[in-house]
């Protein structure tokens, strides 16, 4: 009888414990895939991991890229490895003639903070409540994305306008 108990212990530990193993697994995968996510992607980089596309470019357009700059009459390949994959794309017509826009965004923190009073009522885990009054302040940072940069290609996938912003 007391060895039945002692084996069901183990059992429930090697549960747990297997549990436990899993969710730690989970989140340092998770941990890891924001972690690279969130990399910043810099010339150098891009330009070692598509070693073809930079040699592609004409000798000017590759120093540019390098450097991280863009100029009109740029590939497509180009600003790739100059500027990155954009957040956002979209095609369309101007005057008869196809033209595809990359936007690029980045997030801008915006601070605020906030004063509250609450009034709240109910049942909880042990039953009736009653009343729960409060007062809350805090700061709060929330994240706006916003527009970078655009670039507009012609239908030869070359920058025909760019823009950033300061």
């Amino acid at each position: 009888m007391k060895s039945d108990i002692c084996v069901k212990k183990k059992i429930v530990y090697i549960k747990s414990t297997m549990k436990k193993q899993i969710i730690l697994n989970t989140l340092s995968a998770s941990i890891a895939l924001l972690v690279n996510s969130c990399a910043p992607s810099t010339p150098a980089a891009r330009i070692t991991k598509n070693p073809a596309i930079f040699e592609s470019l004409s000798s000017s357009d590759q120093e540019l890229a390098q450097q991280g700059e863009i100029k009109r009459g740029m590939h497509k390949d180009g600003v790739l490895i100059a500027w990155g994959k954009p957040s956002r794309s979209s095609a369309g017509s101007h005057n008869g003639k196809s033209f595809e826009k990359w936007i690029y965004t980045s997030s801008t923190p915006v601070y605020t903070n906030h004063f509250h009073q609450y009034a709240a009522y109910g049942y909880g885990r042990r039953g009736w409540r009653g009343p729960n009054y409060g007062i809350g302040f805090g700061p709060e940072v929330y994240y706006v994305q916003r527009t970078a940069a655009t670039v507009v290609f012609d239908s030869n996938n070359r920058v025909s306008d760019w823009m950033t912003n300061r």
